[in-house]
């Protein structure tokens, strides 16, 4: 007898919900499709809240003071940046999340997100740009789409892996929806956030990839979002030209991103109260704008139209060096907003300008203004984001031209591999790196910052006063199962470290003059100290410049009382049983 049509349903249901990867493209389908309307909704707020601020969507037409009032320039970003300021204080206590975090949650937690994050920067994220803040729009939507698929996550109680992928499905979908990009939205989730290439992973992100993009189509339509020339190449001989343009790129990156980060050790010195610095950015944003209106907002109007070759030599100059000023201010004083749109617009006009030097110094060896300025456009932004490949696919499918495939790929290679050797791999890393969290391992070296060092440490040390005896240190000695004795103070601070080779060389040294006499006399500085809070990634980190495999975990590094020892075997043994858990709970 065939059971009833309810418990027939019920069991298959139950056996798609334990299929991974049912389970998987299914949520994938869901976080697409609520990443890609979080887009539409986002470009909508921005647009309303701009034509009421400025009287015109920035996406639209770019405000002047042939439009406006100077006043009107220069009070919606400095009464603006009140308004944001304030929220963010009381929502956030600080500042409005963005790509790092998103990064960091994928690495170190296993892509968990707090949805109320991600909710309460979306809308300042929103209100920055709506008031002329000169950001991206991809930051804040990355970091959405991310914590809406943390969200179901946590609903669903799905495991770290499965977390993660959802995670970068949030994302994909956002830079789908955003960009008209799919390929793009995906290998940057990949390349990015998940750090993942296998199909359970894959597959899912392309699925979210693909929806918001659909989604972004319906509503914006299927043409690109720059307008681009026709490109051929004139000659091979301009490849040279390429790869020094790649090199000119990595320069304006470093500026750029050293330019923010040094912004804002500036407006942390100072003592502008928090929530009162987006006001003071705003009316700094405020000041450049009378003069270059182009830098408020995203930019992608200027950006197209140096991708179009409609600027002078002489204002393209000045359009870099103001768009790198507003976006340095604009972050440094807490403003929200991404960090990708800026680098297209600097990387179009860095290349604009360098194509107008090249074109001058071989003009028969020349494929045009507008070609340089979409290889700069690549190059820039690939070497801001780190992700080379991501930043490739993304300008073929925002211009819709793959003319100059090998030229941007040259360019953007060697503008990528110059800005991580001589500077970082990408500016995300960096800001996580700002505040101490360290990525660069990988995800699963990754697992080992969330383990802090006092619960590993061991206690079974070996502590003597600075002024035991050398005569009783071979007893202590004996004592110790490191065959080290760790010289404290009468506080407990630790002072020195003393080894058998220590206490041989002073006893050897006893018919000399002034002989040794104590334990504090012979002791040598540790060649590595930890505190208890460090993390293990710190704690391995340090043994890597240490001489020995051995390191004295303190309280803290104002007292320096000793705690314990921690030893490479221990971190070894905790980051392999880290990885054996995480693997037996993908696969439980």
């Amino acid at each position: 007898m065939r059971p009833p049509l309810v418990v027939r349903t019920r069991l298959s249901l139950r056996r798609i919900l334990r299929n991974d990867h049912l389970l998987l493209a299914a949520m994938a389908l869901v976080v697409g499709v609520l990443s890609g309307y979080g887009t539409l909704v986002f470009r909508f707020i921005v647009d309303v809240l701009q034509e009421s601020t400025f009287g015109v969507a920035l996406s639209a037409a770019v405000p002047s003071t042939n439009l406006l009032a100077w006043w009107h320039i220069l009070l919606v970003p400095t009464v603006g940046g009140l308004v944001v300021g304030v929220f963010l204080h009381l929502a956030l206590g600080g500042r409005a999340h963005t790509i790092a975090h998103v990064i960091e949650a994928s690495a170190l937690r296993g892509g968990r997100m707090p949805a109320r994050d991600g909710i309460v920067s979306f809308f300042a994220h929103a209100a920055s740009l709506a008031v002329g803040s000169s950001g991206g729009r991809e930051g804040p939507l990355v970091h959405f789409g991310a914590s809406l698929g943390a969200l179901i996550s946590d609903r669903l109680r799905l495991n770290r892996s499965q977390t993660r992928t959802l995670l970068g499905c949030g994302v994909a979908s956002a830079i789908g929806a955003l960009f008209n990009a799919p390929v793009a939205g995906a290998v940057f989730a990949i390349e990015v956030v998940v750090g993942n290439l296998s199909l359970k992973a894959a597959a899912p992100i392309f699925v979210a990839a693909v929806t918001g993009t659909a989604i972004g189509r319906f509503y914006f339509g299927t043409e690109p979002s720059f307008t681009v020339p026709h490109h051929e190449l004139i000659s091979l001989w301009e490849f040279p030209a390429f790869l020094l343009l790649g090199v000119v790129c990595a320069g304006g990156a470093i500026v750029f991103i050293r330019a923010i980060f040094l912004l804002d050790d500036a407006v942390q010195r100072t003592r502008i109260p928090t929530w009162l610095r987006p006001t003071v950015g705003g009316l700094l944003l405020g000041l450049i704008a009378l003069e270059v209106p182009e830098i408020l907002g995203v930019g992608f109007l200027t950006t197209d139209a140096a991708l179009r070759a409609s600027f002078a030599f002489d204002f393209l100059l000045v359009l870099i060096v103001a768009k790198i000023a507003a976006v340095a201010i604009s972050l440094g004083f807490g403003f929200g907003g991404g960090v990708f749109s800026p680098s297209l617009f600097l990387g179009a006009t860095v290349g604009g300008a360098f194509g107008f030097v090249a074109g001058s110094a071989f003009p028969d060896l020349f494929s045009g203004v507008s070609a340089y300025a979409l290889i700069g456009t690549g190059a820039l932004a690939g070497a801001v984001m780190g992700a080379p490949l991501s930043t490739i696919f993304i300008i073929f499918e925002l211009t819709g031209s793959s003319d100059l495939t090998v030229a941007v790929m040259i360019a953007t290679a060697a503008a990528s591999v110059l800005t991580t050797q001589l500077y970082g791999r990408s500016f995300f890393h960096l800001q996580l790196a700002r505040r101490g969290i360290n990525v660069s391992g990988g995800h699963d070296q990754a697992l080992l910052e969330g383990v802090p060092v006092g619960r590993i440490m061991r206690s079974n040390f070996v502590a003597v006063d600075a002024d035991s005896s050398i005569d009783s240190l071979n007893a202590r000695l004996r004592e110790s199962q490191s065959g080290e004795v760790y010289v404290v103070d009468a506080e407990g601070a630790l002072l020195g470290v003393v080894n058998y080779a220590d206490v041989n060389n002073a006893i050897l040294n006893r018919e000399g003059e002034n002989p040794p006499e104590t334990a504090g006399e012979i002791a040598h500085s540790m060649g590595g100290v930890v505190a208890v809070s460090d993390s293990i990634e710190q704690a391995q980190r340090a043994l890597e410049t240490s001489d020995s495999q051995i390191l004295a975990v303190v309280a803290n590094r104002d007292t320096m009382v000793l705690r314990g020892i921690v030893t490479a075997l221990d971190i070894s043994r905790t980051h392999n049983d880290a990885l054996l858990r995480v693997r037996a709970e993908e696969h439980a």
